[in-house]
Formats: C-alpha cells, structure tokens, sequence
C-alpha cells in the first residue's frame, strides 16, 4: 500500500471549497446517486461510490454494490490516496498489501481493484473521488482511465452548476428542474450502456466503442447543463 501522508499543501484551501459548495449536501442529491449507478454500468464493474474526502474522514454519501459503506476514518479510505495524489489512482491486488488501515479496508470489502478519479472543483481542488472496486484484480486500460475522469469531471462541473443555480432567485425551484432534466438524460444513457453491453465479456476491459460513445454523450451533456 502507498505510505500515508493524507493532506495535500492547499488543505485549508480544499477544505473551504468542500464547504462553500456545500458538498454534504449537494452529494445527496439523486443525481449523483445516478451517476454512481451509470459507472458501474459503464465499467461492468460490481461496485461504484462516490467519496466526499473531508479533514478527518471520508464519507462516502452514493453508493452501487456496496450498502454498508457509509464513513470511514481517512487514513482508512483509499479515497484520501486520490485526493493526495490529485490524480487517478489505480490499484491491484489489495489482499496482498501489508498490514495497514487501507488493507483492512480493502479487506472488509472484499477489495482486489480499486480506481478513483478526483473530483475537481474550483482552483482545482480535489473534494472527494468517483471510484471503482472489484472482488478480482483486473486491467484498467488508459481509455478507462480516461472515461472515469470525464465522469468525475462531470460530477465537479454538476456541483458548481448546482451551486450557481441555488444562489439565484428562485434557484432551488431551478436547480430541481434542471436535475429532472439531466436525471431524464442518464436514465437515456444507461439504456444505450445496457444495450451495447449485451455481448460484453464480463473479464474484459471496456471496449473502447463503449466508451467513445460514453464520452461523446458525456461532452454533450455537460455543454447542455452550463448554468
């Protein structure tokens, strides 16, 4: 496992970020559940979630495949790793690392593959993570890498939009209509994942005609839900 020293220079910074957007809030909005839902579609993967890193722990408020995961310290969580690192983390073969709080972790939910993409939001500051786990090791392609990213791209730009919206007048009346609107468009594009995933061999990556499709629908709806 990667030694721990959990805090990137800019925490202070980070941490008013995660405050100003109201994070514990806005992550509990249906529509990142959905998007939660639609990575482990995506990916054909058995468990997705997204993290909301804050200064002593992580919690973990959209889940898929994994309903006993709620909070953890954050030396535990993998997650704190992404937000360290402030890129995309991958990692294989859990069971085998040494004895430290991440191996519980990954222990206690049975975790042989993890990738985490940092969601960003302004000046760049990594709030949380949108992540991916298995129960076996498995390859994780650059195109991977790359499609994880514009979906937690997506989150951050979802929660400045959101945040845009709410401070106008009538803005929350806004804000749900506009999140009717983009609930509506991910149930569209989990349909077009279902039906292109028919044939897919579980033990693959994702093929790279899956995700093309994936990011090109992606690109599009976030020019669609500018504030």
């Amino acid at each position: 496992m990667p030694a721990l020293h959990l805090e990137p220079a800019t925490e202070a910074a980070r941490l008013l970020a995660i405050q100003k957007y109201s994070l514990a809030a806005a992550f509990q909005e249906p529509l990142f559940q959905e998007l939660t839902n639609l990575t482990a579609a995506i990916f054909g993967l058995p468990v997705a979630f997204l993290s909301l890193v804050d200064h002593t722990q992580v919690d973990f408020p959209a889940t898929y495949g994994v309903p006993d995961l709620h909070t953890l310290p954050r030396e535990a969580a993998l997650c704190s790793l992404v937000v360290q690192h402030h890129h995309t983390v991958v990692l294989n073969h859990l069971s085998q690392g040494s004895e430290s709080p991440h191996w519980h972790t990954a222990q206690r939910f049975r975790m042989e593959f993890y990738a985490g993409a940092p969601v960003l939001v302004e000046h760049d500051h990594a709030v949380g993570a949108l992540c991916l786990s298995d129960h076996q090791a498995r390859t994780f392609t650059g195109q991977e890498e790359a499609a994880i990213e514009a979906l937690a791209a997506l989150i951050g730009h979802l929660v400045v939009a959101r945040w845009q919206w709410v401070a106008t007048e009538n803005g929350a009346a806004h804000w749900q209509a506009v999140q009717h609107q983009a609930l509506a468009e991910i149930h569209l594009l989990q349909g077009l994942v279902h039906y292109l995933s028919v044939e897919r061999n579980p033990l693959a990556p994702t093929p790279d005609a899956l995700l093309h499709v994936v990011r090109r629908r992606l690109t599009t709806f976030r020019q669609r839900f500018q504030c």
